[in-house]
């Protein structure tokens, strides 16, 4: 899945079987990449990723994976991100990495479990960060943390 260099005011991945028919499983296989994208909502569907999902250089006003299993990792990277939530989700096998972002919202890893590394470098958090404390707690072997702030 690809969404690059334009608007969007609403993007969710749905999971379609080979035919492009709506199906009820709910594991995604493919890589997920944003880019260049201005969008309102990027919202994922509950489910399991067994793929990267990259965000890079877009503005987002809501990004939203709640009880997202990204077990392919997640990269979000040069972006400006109003409200980001990953709650309930997490399982990553492949690093979190967040980098040169803009955050204008809250940020909320509340009830996740991070099962490998969390890198979160050179972003700015223009309503604070005590979602430390949540990312702490989630990552199930202190080397995990790689938070420079």
């Amino acid at each position: 899945m690809k969404v690059t260099k334009g608007y969007a005011d609403y993007i969710t991945f749905l999971f379609d079987d080979e035919q492009g028919s709506p199906i009820i499983s709910n594991l995604l296989k493919e890589e997920v990449l944003i880019e260049k994208c201005i969008c309102r909502v990027v919202d994922t569907i509950t489910g399991y990723y067994e793929k990267r999902i990259e965000i890079k250089d877009s503005v987002i006003l809501r990004l939203d994976m709640y009880a997202a299993y990204i077990y392919g990792g997640l990269t979000i990277t040069n972006s400006v991100i109003g409200y980001f939530r990953l709650m309930d989700g997490g399982y990553n096998r492949e690093p979190i990495i967040i980098r040169n972002c803009v955050f204008l919202g809250e940020v909320d890893f509340d009830e996740s479990v991070l099962k490998n590394d969390i890198i979160i470098e050179d972003c700015i958090f223009l309503k604070g960060h005590d979602f430390v404390e949540d990312i702490r707690y989630a990552v199930m072997k202190d080397e995990y943390f790689k938070v420079k702030i």
